[in-house]
C-alpha cells in the first residue's frame, strides 16, 4: 500500500472503473458505471450504511472468502505483500458497484486529530481531506472520464472491533456505481497523500494510482 505495517492496511485505496466529470458530480458514462450522487441510496443503502458494512472486510485480509454479504460488487486489492496495483472483476450486466477508495481509523497508531464524533461528516471530511491532517486528495477515473472525490463522499462510522489494531470508529471515502454495459471497462483510483499529519508520521507526501479492470458478462 501507501505505507508500512498497520498504517498501509488501515489506509485503504482501490482503483475501479468509475466514471466522474467534476467535483460532487454525478458523471454519466455512456457504458454505465456511472459515479452516484453522495445522497443516493442505491438497493437502499446509503454510504455511510454500506461503510459499517465492509469496514472490517477493509481492515483484514481482503480476500475473496471474507468479503462481506452486500447486495453490490465490492472492488478491492487484497492485501498482500508487495500490495498488488491492479485487480480483475468479472460480473453479470445488472451488477451494482460499491468501490471504498480510501479510510483511515482509530487504530493505534491514530494519524492526527481523529474525529471525536465519526457521525459529524463536515468532521469526518476536515479530518481526511484538510491540509492541517491526512491531507487525501482524491479523484477517480472511469473509462477515461475524472472527478475529484471531496467532501461530500466522506462518510464515518462506528465498528465492531476493526481487523487492524481494534479501533471502533472508522472515516472513509467511497462511491457507488450503477450498472456498467457489457464488455470491458478500466478504471484507476489515484492521488496524493500529504497533510502534516500525515507526513509527521512517514516523513513525506506519499503519490499513488492503482488500476482496476471490470469485465461484465
Amino acid at each position: 500500500m501507501i505505507a508500512g505495517n498497520s498504517i498501509s492496511l488501515r489506509l485503504f485505496i482501490v482503483f475501479t472503473t468509475i466514471a466522474l466529470c467534476g467535483m460532487g458530480r454525478w458523471a454519466k458514462a455512456d457504458g454505465g458505471g456511472n459515479v452516484m450522487p453522495a445522497s443516493a441510496r442505491p438497493l437502499g443503502y446509503s454510504l455511510t450504511e454500506i461503510a459499517a458494512d465492509t469496514a472490517l472486510f477493509n481492515t483484514g485480509p481482503r480476500t475473496a472468502d471474507t468479503v462481506p454479504d452486500v447486495p453490490f460488487q465490492l472492488l478491492y486489492v487484497p492485501f498482500n505483500s508487495p500490495l498488488p496495483t491492479q485487480n480483475t472483476f468479472t460480473v453479470t450486466q445488472g451488477t451494482h458497484f460499491y468501490v471504498p477508495v480510501f479510510f483511515a481509523d482509530d487504530s493505534p497508531p491514530v494519524i492526527g486529530d481523529f474525529p471525536g464524533d465519526v457521525s459529524d461528516r463536515q468532521a469526518d471530511a476536515d479530518y481526511l481531506l484538510d491540509a492541517d491532517e491526512i491531507g487525501a486528495s482524491l479523484e477517480i477515473e472511469v473509462d477515461g472520464k475524472v472527478t475529484d472525490l471531496g467532501a461530500p463522499y466522506v462518510v464515518g462510522t462506528t465498528t465492531d472491533p476493526l481487523q487492524d489494531g481494534g479501533g471502533t470508529h472508522y472515516v472513509g471515502t467511497g462511491v457507488f456505481l450503477t450498472p456498467m454495459s457489457r464488455g470491458t471497462h478500466t478504471v484507476t483510483v489515484r492521488g496524493i497523500i500529504a497533510g502534516a499529519a500525515w507526513q509527521d508520521l512517514v516523513g513525506g507526501p506519499t503519490p499513488f494510482e492503482f488500476t482496476y479492470t471490470i469485465i461484465v458478462r
